[in-house]
């Protein structure tokens, strides 16, 4: 478990998670179906615990893990990396969190933890995030970690039967490195 702090933790999500997770997904299905075009398809516990095994999986393979966000000890949203490209050092992170827990930086700050642990303990040198054009709350998240805008990838993703265009945002490990340097130098 990763204590991001009074109130918030981050656990690597398990197969043993899967009603939690279901029950977190069906509870906020109308909100989360706005921007994330999985949601009609997780209509069971089952499809919950398939999607564990995926980025179990995932994580085992060392492509990536999966964390659960945690608000007062409950599940209450996910953020993690989609596979990671080993190759070429590239991780994207993805995320989502139920609108009881939002407003209160808790995305951001989860986000700062998966950008650091995807830098200093997966070794990669580049993350990026992408969100919806209009989907100014995800996009926000990026901008206030310091990632670069990079443009729009149009027509990124299917969001049920409508094409939507992402902002694609970058962070380098040398940005990192050197906001990382200038925190030392200011004594933070």
């Amino acid at each position: 478990m990763f204590v991001i702090d009074s109130t918030v933790a981050l656990r690597v999500l398990r197969e043993d998670d899967a009603a939690e997770l279901f029950a977190l997904t069906d509870s906020n299905r109308a909100y989360l179906r706005r921007w994330l075009p999985w949601v009609d398809l997780v209509t069971s516990e089952e499809d919950s615990r398939s999607f564990l095994t995926t980025v179990t999986e995932q994580r085992e393979q060392g492509r990536g893990p999966t964390f659960g966000v945690l608000c007062d000890g409950a599940l209450a949203g996910v953020v993690g990396f989609l596979p990671v490209d080993r190759v070429n050092r590239i991780g994207e992170i993805g995320y989502w969190l139920a609108p009881r827990s939002q407003g209160r930086g808790v995305m951001t700050q989860c986000c700062r933890f998966a950008v650091r642990y995807g830098f200093l303990t997966l070794d990669l040198n580049r993350i990026q995030i992408a969100a919806g054009t209009e989907n100014l709350e995800s996009r926000a998240i990026p901008e206030r970690l310091g990632f670069k805008f990079e443009g729009v990838l149009r027509a990124r993703e299917n969001l049920y039967g409508t094409f939507i265009d992402h902002a694609m945002y970058a962070l380098l490990r040398s940005d990192f490195d050197e906001a990382e340097e200038n925190l030392v130098l200011a004594g933070q």
